[in-house]
């Protein structure tokens, strides 16, 4: 896995806090090997990550698209390419 292109700084990605801390995969599934590559990875704790509003809680599906669209956005960016480039790598597109 590649370092992420998103955070510079181990911290949650969404409040900052430095407790208990737990990698996301952004995309994950048939994609997650390319995603590590890309470095679309983040940082987030227990809250953020798996709590009741985090991307994997029961209240949490905000919160994944929210990263979802902020990782493509970083990826073309970063990477200086299109959102068609993003498509043909992904097969998705979160915009």
């Amino acid at each position: 896995m590649s370092k992420s292109i998103l955070q510079n700084k181990k911290e949650c990605y969404i409040c900052k806090s430095e407790i208990n801390l737990q990698l996301h995969h952004i995309i994950f599934g048939k994609n997650r090997k390319k995603a590590d590559e890309d470095g679309l990875v983040v940082y987030l704790c227990w809250e953020h990550h798996k709590g009741t509003n985090g991307v994997h809680g029961k209240k949490g599906k905000w919160l994944d698209q929210f990263l979802k669209k902020r990782a493509e956005e970083r990826w073309i960016t970063y990477y200086k390419k299109t959102e068609q480039d993003f498509i043909k790598r992904y097969y998705k597109n979160y915009l």
